[in-house]
């Protein structure tokens, strides 16, 4: 019998992890989309993070207790946190208009972003072939927004996540050296808590009742009590982030990002899924056309950075 190297298992157990990681948060996705036109953004960014902090303090005190919260560097952290909250706030808000697979593939343009932003941020220089990619992704989202598609100004909305996203991650390859992960999730998920509180006081004045749907309304429709059932699903949001994270941060701890993050891109497939399945979208041809530019580019991107840049855009 040949003996199967350990270095093979541990890559197959982390491509398993990142697989059903992955799954786990593309649940989530239609859980925002179908509850987007009964609550507002800030609510549901709530009670995300008020499910997840039981799981993500545990992590904490697993990893040596929560005074590892105030020992690193909280003040950087949070500066990230609040650049992570504009991320996922503006990709929430893209789900009430779009559908899961324009959101989901326009999402993807994170590592674009990453290579385009590393010069200016984590003090990199990508080279030719990294902008050429760029400049290919970024050609499949005019495709995308190409005016026979889904026309709206919330088509811009995914672009503007995966730019904030993209920042926030380089932010903490810069300023995250040596901090437990465990850590900047625990701060990441209290930046959304608090700043969901925040942004709701905010927007108080400016709220609005009524049947409208949209992204507009969404951001800016007053809080409500949920139905059981609204509250059960928002409610699975929180688990689906801590146990979806620590999938995800676990398979890329076993093995880099050049070996498994182009499997990140099966999010594309679970979205067409739960678009076709839960609301009867059919993506168009331009989608997937635009979708297959950007994802060829974004792998591109991360197979490129396999000895340490930027890692395909895991939504934690």
């Amino acid at each position: 019998m040949i003996a199967v190297p350990a270095t093979l298992h541990r890559t197959r157990g982390a491509m398993v992890g990142l697989l059903v990681g992955i799954a786990l948060f593309s649940i989530q996705d239609p859980i925002i989309k179908g509850v987007s036109d009964a609550y507002p953004v800030a609510e549901t960014i709530a009670f995300r993070a008020v499910f997840a902090l039981p799981i993500f303090t545990l992590l904490v005190v697993n990893a040596g207790g929560l005074g590892l919260v105030r020992r690193h560097r909280p003040g950087a952290l949070i500066g990230r946190g609040l650049l992570m909250l504009t991320a996922y706030a503006a990709f929430y808000l893209a789900l009430a208009e779009l559908s899961l697979a324009t959101t989901v593939a326009l999402w993807f343009t994170a590592p674009l972003f990453m290579v385009a932003l590393s010069g200016l941020i984590a003090g990199e220089h990508p080279g030719w072939r990294s902008w050429a990619a760029v400049l290919v992704g970024f050609g499949g989202v005019l495709v995308i927004a190409h005016p026979s598609n889904e026309t709206s100004w919330a088509i811009a909305l995914p672009v503007v996540a995966a730019a904030f996203y993209a920042t926030g991650q380089l932010v903490a390859r810069r300023v995250g050296g040596g901090i437990p992960s465990p850590v900047i999730a625990w701060q990441q998920n209290a930046v959304y808590l608090v700043g969901a509180l925040a942004i709701s006081a905010l927007l108080a004045p400016l709220a609005q009742t009524g049947s409208d749907t949209g992204s507009l309304a969404f951001l800016l429709r007053p809080w409500a009590v949920p139905t059981t059932q609204d509250f059960l699903l928002l409610a699975l949001c929180g688990p689906i982030a801590g146990i979806g994270s620590t999938l995800i941060v676990h398979a890329y701890r076993t093995c880099g990002p050049g070996r498994i993050g182009v499997l990140e891109y099966s999010a594309l497939l679970w979205a067409a899924l739960w678009g076709f399945v839960v609301f009867g979208d059919v993506p168009t041809a331009w989608t997937v056309v635009g979708a297959l530019l950007i994802v060829a580019s974004g792998a591109y991107a991360v197979l490129r950075a396999a000895s340490g840049a930027a890692p395909a855009p895991d939504r934690r």
